[in-house]
C-alpha cells in the first residue's frame, strides 16, 4: 500500500471497507441546523398556545373579583326581605 494512503488511513481522511477492503474517502456531512422552519413552527404553535391559555387564566383572576359572588345564604336573604 501506498505509504502517502497510510497516512492519510491514520489520519482518519480515508477509511477501508470492511467487506472488500477498498479505499474510500470520508465524506464530511453537513451538520443539521438546530432551528430548521419545521421546528420553527412547531415552538411558535406552542409559545402561542402557552400564550392564550395565560392570558386566559389571568382574565380569568380579573373576572372573579367584579362578580361579588355572595357565599353566606343568610346575608343573602336578608338583603332581599329588605
Amino acid at each position: 500500500m501506498d505509504p502517502e494512503i497510510e497516512r492519510k488511513i491514520a489520519s482518519g481522511q480515508y477509511s477501508v471497507s470492511p467487506r472488500t477492503g477498498r479505499i474510500r474517502k470520508k465524506t464530511r456531512t453537513k451538520k443539521k441546523s438546530l432551528f430548521s422552519v419545521r421546528r420553527l413552527k412547531k415552538m411558535g404553535q406552542t409559545a402561542l398556545w402557552i400564550l392564550l391559555l395565560l392570558m386566559f387564566i389571568a382574565s380569568l383572576i380579573m373576572i372573579i373579583p367584579e362578580l361579588n359572588l355572595n357565599t353566606d345564604p343568610k346575608k343573602s336573604n336578608y338583603q332581599r326581605n329588605r
